[in-house]
């Protein structure tokens, strides 16, 4: 007997169980109408694990001929429409369906059809008007911002100017491009011009981001006028705080029926926001709320699916309009020259700023000139980077295995310092102030391999016990959120004794004390010698080693590249292969998205779902 289409995609490796079951409840609740559907359903769940919030028709013979599946029946995209529109289990868009099919052969899962739906929707409204600042804005802005060098633009007071143009403002910059600084000034500003008292909330995807916008806010508020920094709040939170989450059922307790009492919403690191929380935060906001994210277009897109923040940054051009040039004139004094009106199709477009000057990095850093020569994705840029000899950059040539005596001794220099401290203060000050981040998890050159590796070297060495699991000492990462405990997927703790000599988890807080846990309390945890440049996301250490593996892997990117090399602030030493290196620069992160589409009502400009990818989009 001939195997049917779901015995197929039952053998095929490339499906996980969860994408086999969707094609097996489809197909049997399809009663046959639809030949091709339990490939196509198996391919639409498997795209969302990629990342994807849709699959394009187009590229589904060649996901099956790389699976080693028949593609021959999967070429015709007119017979597949049809097949697939006379399926009950597939709609329109805008219909309540298991699966979507659009109008430029995107097939979705209904859940991100619809959430694409919302946040384009909540955008348009947002973005529909160019409000005019009122006559006190401008001295306000002089008293906020520096005078700048004659014929260039300060884009950190475009950015504030533009914040009260407009309800919805994306702010892109890389490290130390002064976003939260930023971020202050805009608070200030809007605070200081507002008839009453805004309800203002300051969120990040992840408790660590949060930590880093609250600290990055309180900072900023030192650099401001008295009277204007005591109406800037400094308490930030996670998202999933700030909405409300359930913990033993789906779903938020603040969304469009009961909405969060805000006039402003800041959001830090929005590169690591998916989708469906972006879609939950706008459901839950009041029109009125003003919105600005900040975050990194060049780093990694979330984890989920999605590619929110490059989609609404688009290609990272300035194309400002005529009317908001205007508008903002005499606010910035020189600005970008308006686009021309055939370009005028974005909605977004009034609504991005693009941060340019680095703080951090200044002219010949390694570090910077690395960065930027990655996203160039240029390889004569990049030998010309690598060959430069700067004291915060150094390149050790992997050519041995990761396990060599040059490693033990970069593990040895970075975290000795745990083991030598008096207190658990002093400890995590050491963790913070060094790291490695490695690209993958498992292997000898992953998080497992490292950890091991250096718990290893530390019990040869004397500074563990060898009786002892748990030390004093012990970096550890957290895994799962807690919000009873106040903990979150990525804070960074340190196992010490405390007065009577109990073992207990200290992590630090807001204030700069510290808090004690229970170690039976804990949430999920891992040793965090290496953190995956995952979850390094939202931190900076001072020194960094980056290690790669000597074997490509399918997760290496540019943009992951970038987001391990900016973790780095003072110094940074990769262990790689630099012919690896040169592959993995011409590899950019690529996920497809119709959210584009959406915002452009009409989609003019864009014939199917639009791979967008983490740099020159």
């Amino acid at each position: 007997m001939m195997p049917t289409l779901l015995d197929q995609v039952r053998a095929c490796r490339l499906f996980r169980p969860l994408d086999v079951e969707a094609a097996r409840l489809l197909a049997r609740l399809d009663q046959g109408q639809c030949e091709p559907l339990p490939v196509l359903a198996a391919l639409a769940s498997w795209a969302t694990g990629q990342g994807h919030t849709c699959l394009p028709l187009a590229a589904v013979p060649d996901l099956l001929a790389e699976a080693g599946l028949d593609s021959s029946r999967f070429r015709d995209l007119a017979a597949l429409r049809r097949d697939l529109l006379a399926s009950p289990m597939v709609g329109r868009a805008g219909e309540i369906r298991p699966l979507v099919l659009d109008a430029a052969d995107n097939l979705f899962l209904f859940r991100l059809d619809r959430d694409e739906a919302v946040i384009a929707q909540a955008l348009r409204q947002r973005t529909a008007d160019i409000e005019t600042p009122a006559a006190a804005a401008a001295p306000l802005l002089d008293q906020l911002f520096a005078a700048t060098v004659p014929a260039t633009v300060d884009w950190q007071r475009s950015a504030a100017a533009l914040a009260l143009c407009r309800r919805f403002v994306v702010i892109s910059g890389g490290p130390g491009t002064g976003k939260t600084f930023t971020a202050a000034r805009i608070l200030a500003l809007l605070a200081a011009l507002a008839p009453k008292k805004l309800r203002i909330a300051l969120a990040a995807p992840t408790g660590k981001a949060a930590l880093r916008l609250q600290e990055s806010i309180r900072s900023a508020k030192t650099t401001l006028p008295a009277a204007l920094a005591d109406q800037i709040p400094e308490q930030a939170q996670t998202l999933h705080r700030l909405l409300g989450y359930h913990t033993h059922r789906p779903g938020f307790r603040h969304h469009a029926a009961n909405p969060l009492h805000l006039d402003l919403l800041i959001l830090d690191e929005a590169s690591m926001i998916d989708v469906p929380l972006m879609a939950a935060t706008l459901a839950a906001l009041p029109p009125a709320c003003r919105v600005i994210l900040l975050g990194d277009r060049d780093q990694l897109a979330s984890v989920e699916a999605g590619n929110l923040f490059g989609d609404l940054c688009g290609a990272g051009r300035l194309r400002w309009s005529s009317l908001l040039v205007a508008t903002m004139g005499p606010l910035v004094g020189l600005i970008p020259v308006p686009f021309t009106p055939a370009e005028a199709a974005d909605p977004l477009a009034d609504s991005l700023v693009i941060l340019h000057a680095s703080h951090r990095f200044q002219a010949g850093s390694g570090i910077g000139t690395l960065s930027r020569a990655i996203n160039t994705g240029d390889a004569a840029i990049l030998d010309a980077a690598l060959r430069q000899k700067a004291p915060d950059l150094h390149i050790e040539e992997a050519t041995n295995p990761v396990a060599t005596a040059w490693l033990r001794q970069q593990i040895e220099h970075r975290f000795l310092p745990l083991f030598t401290a008096d207190s658990p203060r002093a400890a995590l000050r050491e963790l913070g102030r060094s790291r490695i981040l490695c690209a993958l998890r498992e292997g000898p050159a992953g998080v497992d391999g490292i950890n091991r590796l250096a718990e290893t070297f530390f019990r040869r060495q004397g500074s563990i016990p060898p009786d002892e699991r748990l030390y004093r000492g012990m970096p550890i990462l957290i895994l799962r959120n807690d919000y009873g405990l106040g903990l979150f997927n990525g804070d960074t703790g340190i196992l010490w004794p405390d007065g009577h000599g109990t073992l207990q988890a200290w992590f630090p807080l807001a204030d700069g004390d510290l808090r004690p846990i229970g170690l039976g309390r804990l949430p999920a945890w891992q040793t965090s010698y290496a953190l995956t440049v995952h979850k390094s996301q939202g931190s900076e250490f001072d020194r960094v080693l980056f290690i790669l593996p000597q074997e490509d892997a399918p997760i290496l990117s540019r943009e992951l590249l970038y987001t391990g090399i900016t973790r780095a602030r003072q110094q940074l030493t990769l262990y790689c292969r630099r012919e690896l290196l040169r592959q993995i620069v011409q590899r950019r992160v690529i996920r497809y998205s119709g959210l584009g589409a959406k915002l452009r009502q009409d989609g003019r400009d864009l014939s199917r779902a639009q791979p967008t990818t983490a740099g020159n989009r």
